[in-house]
């Protein structure tokens, strides 16, 4: 073979390893600073409210979720 082409392939795998090997990179160190944020003040609702709400028969009745359909029939029979 030509001391040309081995040379050219000796070359070659020496980049591709290179290429795998481990890099080195520095991580730039970031300070972070505190900043003010407002204040959030959150009320829990009056205890008074929702025994209101849930106290109350009729309006648990008019506000429930309907039932759904009897899904049974559907998954009985072949297949």
């Amino acid at each position: 073979m030509d001391k040309r082409f081995i040379a050219g392939i000796l070359l070659a795998v020496g980049v591709l390893l290179s290429a795998c090997a481990a890099s080195v990179e520095e991580t730039p160190s970031v300070v972070e600073t505190p900043v003010e944020t407002e204040a959030v003040v959150e009320s829990a609702p009056d205890a008074s409210e929702c025994l209101a709400c849930h106290t109350d028969k009729q309006k648990l009745i008019d506000t429930a979720k309907p039932e759904e359909a009897d899904h049974e029939a559907e998954s009985k029979g072949v297949g």
